[in-house]
């Protein structure tokens, strides 16, 4: 399996931002932050052209779960969600929950992962 789940869109990267920013709540998640990576990185005077826009994502009950569970896996926190350009098309890119899941040695989180998972994926598709 893929570290990601990664699909095509033909909308352009705002559209599918507000689509998914949108789409989420029906999960019970809410959008954190967007972050530009090309605004970020050309404003360090570094040349980058193409769009990419990082979105963090969280379920405060899921996030208040992992956290009570093992504080270490908060570094995994929260879910993140790529929404860019590259070779003129769009794409939305998920790190999955059970790839980042499966670094931990805890398991007892597992079926919440592959629930979560399986939500952003169809949100992701419903999006697209």
């Amino acid at each position: 399996m893929s570290f990601t789940h990664t699909v095509k869109t033909k909308k352009n990267i705002d559209d599918a931002i507000a689509a998914i920013t949108e789409n989420i709540k029906e999960i019970g998640f809410g959008l954190l932050e967007t972050l530009d990576f090309k605004r970020i990185l050309t404003a360090k005077g570094l040349n980058f052209s193409n769009d990419y826009k990082l979105m963090e994502v969280c379920h405060p009950n899921l996030a208040k779960q992992v956290l009570e569970a093992n504080p270490d896996l908060g570094l995994l926190l929260p879910c993140t969600i790529a929404v860019y350009k590259k070779d003129d098309e769009n794409f939305i890119s998920l790190a999955r929950p059970t790839s980042l899941l499966s670094m931990a040695s805890d398991n007892s989180l597992k079926f919440s992962g592959e629930e979560i998972e399986n939500n952003l994926i169809r949100i992701i598709e419903n999006s697209k």
